[in-house]
């Protein structure tokens, strides 16, 4: 239903009862997208393409795991042959390599006790490049995910440390950063 318009030059026209719209003309009702529907209608081709790419580019499964088979397959006798004549000497057993530092943890819970030891941790950060740089730590008194178990938190941006307790229960990391025992 339209009502009338009015005349760009001239006395206004008082309004009256609404017109209905002549056979065959729009109402000016119309269906659209409108920006947000443009947008969510490419996330989702995104989306679509995205997975047609993982699931079509895997193709080393197929050329990659056949070279290998084929290539010991067409092994010439002269090879096998030399390699039977030499004689295998006994390898040395190799000694454990010494711990070169302290081991990094990342994210994770990680039990005091179990997984990790009481101490001083730290870290250089996060990487400056990901789209979020925060890293995460929680001194927890219990597993139980309540917040009451948080002894204590922290979102560092930058270098950073945590000092975990002997009464501690366990140490909830993320943010990708690597901590390393001082």
């Amino acid at each position: 239903m339209t009502t009338p318009q009015q005349p760009p030059f001239g006395p206004p026209v008082p309004p009256g009862p609404p017109v209905p719209p002549k056979p065959g003309m729009s109402t000016g009702k119309k269906f659209g997208l409108g920006c947000g529907g443009c947008l969510g209608l490419l996330l989702v081709l995104f989306m679509f393409a995205g997975c047609v790419s993982v699931l079509s580019g895997d193709t080393s499964s197929t050329q990659g795991g056949d070279a290998g088979t084929r290539e010991e397959a067409v092994k010439p006798e002269e090879e096998a042959a030399a390699d039977e004549e030499e004689p295998e000497e006994e390898a040395e057993p190799e000694p454990e390599p010494e711990p070169e530092g302290p081991a990094a943890i990342g994210n994770g819970v990680h039990r005091v006790g179990d997984d990790i030891e009481p101490g001083t941790y730290s870290t250089d950060g996060p990487d400056p490049d990901d789209l979020l740089p925060m890293c995460y730590y929680a001194r927890l008194s219990g597993l139980s995910g309540e917040l009451d178990d948080i002894i204590s938190n922290n979102n560092i941006e930058g270098p950073g440390t945590v000092v975990v307790a002997e009464d501690d229960v366990a140490l909830e990391l993320s943010g990708g950063c690597e901590w390393t025992l001082q």
